[in-house]
């Protein structure tokens, strides 16, 4: 292709360079069809930006212009460019001169909000008063003017637009279509010619979960039948295994920045990242994989995820700092061994489990399996009970209810309880009602109380009510009537006994058998030996003494474990009276102050009564302070000091 002679071209050698001429980069290709740009040579956009901003300044412009591969030379990276591509790529048929008559056919651009916008209109212009521009559109329609002047209509070229456009500041995104056809337009009309790209944002890293049943599902319980439990969730502490992926890391995507019409770079937002490994506490481990970053659980058992430090840690115990309620938690039915509670136990709700400790408020119910139940803080218009261990109050219990059947309940201060336990140790109870085996109290006021054992060190009034306490004589009758047939079945294996050692004394008295006993005593020692005829006559002794031996044998037998039996009857025997001693021994009460109204009894309790410790909470209260004919008044007084032991009646005379 041959290049036309006009307009002339701009491009000379640097060695005879003229003014009005530009010389070429070492990466710009002249050939006879064209500037070609050699990709090898370029080293960064800038270069070629560089040479644009060089030949614009001069008051150039390229002329048949590919302005897309214009716009990827000068804001595409080299390095993303495909490495199987061309060598060279066209740029624009020739570098031509701007002339400053053709500059001034064009207007500024109005940009905002990511736009430019050019107002198209007719130009005409006036022969007389401008050759130059009169000879670039004599081909253009005339129009007689008044005067008898001539005008033609100057028609715009997307090339001297484009280089326009670049010194007003806009040098991206310039739409080739919306130029040609408002270059066309014959009523003035603003149109947007070039708009910015907007940044593409990029995703932020995230984790997915690899196994069911890790996230928390607060949907409610569901039960037999199709129902549902509203009170309990259906998960709330999930149990996971050795090895079991727990959560995958998805990487973040990075965006791809945008351009302003102005070529500045719209950045896209960095995507937010984290580093998983941060996310490993107890009992997990972080393992980089061929097919991703993975949190392992280390060791089996119970997940539990921290929502400020976003940690996942796995450990024998259930950790929670979200406490409970009908909101977060529901009511709780916990299998691990241990439970850690942060948070309060709000009023109603009921966390079953083992060992527990609340460093909490606790207003709702603890039910416990075993262990201990510890609370660090108070107990409120709750509940505890262990069945099988401990309960021990930090804080202060008030109007609650403590069940320990067969352990201890350990308060430094109960106002208005109801406490049933094998021991019960507190500082201060008022207005308290107990039922223990063993009672210990610091300080009591107006409290109500029955037990075996019960130490006191002061007993004050509250409110001019009282102290009531309760020694609870156990029922002998039972253990005793165990004891006689004890005795008694002794007695008939003792008889039993004599009268089998007296048969076997009787056989083993016979002529023949007492021969034959002496006479193998003998044999064995080797103090005798047999003829002939002496061995036949032992021979027929031993055959008639054989059944005889036989029976014996039986009847020894039999002596041996009727003695075996009266052992055994004789150590139940020393078992029993030992515990009824016991039993007896633990029977005491103590009052170190008396400084105000206390009243003191023993409760002879009755098979046929329903224990104290099964009545219900309003019973029980008129129960322990009501008089009848089981009780007998010990003392009574608002002074002084009060010790008595129990003292086992003597045996009655046969």
């Amino acid at each position: 292709m041959t290049l036309p002679e006009e307009p002339k071209s701009a491009i000379g050698n640097l060695a005879d360079l003229e003014d009005g001429q530009i010389a070429l980069s070492r990466y710009i290709v002249k050939r006879a069809d064209g500037l070609y740009v050699n990709l090898s040579r370029l080293d960064s956009p800038a270069d070629f930006a560089d040479f644009v901003e060089r030949t614009f300044a001069l008051g150039l412009y390229f002329r048949a212009l590919d302005y897309a591969q214009f716009q990827s030379l000068l804001y595409d990276d080299p390095a993303s460019r495909e490495q199987a591509g061309p060598a060279e790529v066209f740029l624009a048929l020739d570098i031509a001169t701007f002339r400053p008559q053709r500059q001034s056919l064009y207007k500024e651009l109005r940009i905002q909000h990511g736009e430019a916008i050019y107002l198209f209109e007719a130009i005409y212009l006036d022969a007389a008063s401008d050759e130059q521009a009169a000879e670039d559109s004599a081909s253009s329609p005339r129009q007689q003017l008044a005067g008898g002047l001539l005008e033609s209509r100057a028609w715009l070229d997307v090339d001297e637009f484009i280089a326009s456009a670049w010194t007003r500041g806009v040098r991206f995104g310039l739409d080739i279509a919306a130029l040609e056809e408002g270059f066309q337009l014959d009523k003035p009309e603003r149109r947007v010619v070039a708009r910015s790209r907007p940044f593409v944002a990029g995703k932020n890293a995230e984790v997915s979960e690899q196994a069911p049943g890790l996230h928390r599902n607060n949907a409610p319980r569901r039960l037999l039948g199709d129902r549902v439990d509203l009170r309990q969730f259906e998960t709330r502490y999930p149990q996971v295994a050795a090895g079991l992926r727990l959560v995958k890391k998805s990487p973040r995507t990075l965006g791809v920045d945008g351009r302003d019409v102005t070529g500045e770079v719209l950045p896209a937002p960095l995507p937010k990242d984290f580093d998983l490994e941060r996310m490993a506490g107890a009992g997990t481990l972080l393992s980089r994989e061929a097919d991703g970053e993975f949190l392992v659980a280390s060791v089996c058992g119970f997940l539990t995820i921290d929502t400020r430090s976003h940690q996942f840690s796995v450990t024998d115990k259930i950790v929670s700092h979200e406490g409970v309620s009908t909101r977060t938690t529901g009511d709780l039915m916990l299998t691990g061994e241990e439970y850690e509670q942060h948070g309060e136990i709000q009023e109603k709700r009921v966390v079953t489990c083992r060992s527990i400790i609340a460093f909490a408020d606790v207003f709702g119910n603890i039910v416990s399996t075993g262990g201990t139940v510890r609370l660090k803080q108070n107990l409120v218009g709750g509940s505890a009970s262990n069945d099988d261990g401990d309960i021990v109050v930090e804080g202060v219990a008030s109007g609650a209810t403590l069940i320990a059947p067969h352990g201890c309940v350990t308060l430094k201060r109960a106002d208005n309880c109801t406490i049933i336990a094998r021991q019960v140790v507190i500082e201060r109870a008022t207005l308290c009602d107990i039922v223990a085996d063993a009672l210990s109290l610091e300080l009591a006021e107006a409290c109500a109380a029955a037990a075996r054992n019960i130490q006191v060190q002061s007993a004050r009034m509250r409110k001019e009510i009282g102290n009531v306490f309760l020694l609870l004589l156990p029922d002998a009758s039972n253990e005793e009537a165990g004891i006689v047939a004890l005795q008694e079945k002794r007695a008939v294996l003792e008889k039993e006994i004599a009268a089998h050692r007296a048969k076997l004394d009787a056989v083993r008295g016979g002529k023949d058998v007492t021969s034959y006993l002496r006479l193998a005593s003998k044999f064995r020692r080797g103090e005798v030996t047999l003829t002939p005829e002496q061995e036949a006559g032992w021979r027929r002794l031993s055959a008639v003494v054989t059944p005889v031996l036989k029976t014996c044998s039986l009847l020894a037998e039999a002596v041996n474990e009727l003695v075996a039996q009266s052992t055994r009857v004789g150590l139940e025997i020393d078992e029993a009276l030992a515990a009824a001693e016991q039993a007896c021994g633990e029977l005491a009460c103590t009052v170190e102050r008396v400084e105000g109204e206390t009243r003191i009894s023993a409760l002879q309790a009755k098979p046929a009564d329903t224990p104290l410790h099964a009545l219900p909470r309003k019973e029980l209260k008129i129960r322990l302070r009501a008089t009848d004919a089981a009780t007998k008044q010990l003392f009574s007084g608002s002074s002084g000091r009060f010790s008595w032991t129990y003292q086992k009646p003597p045996p009655e005379p046969l």
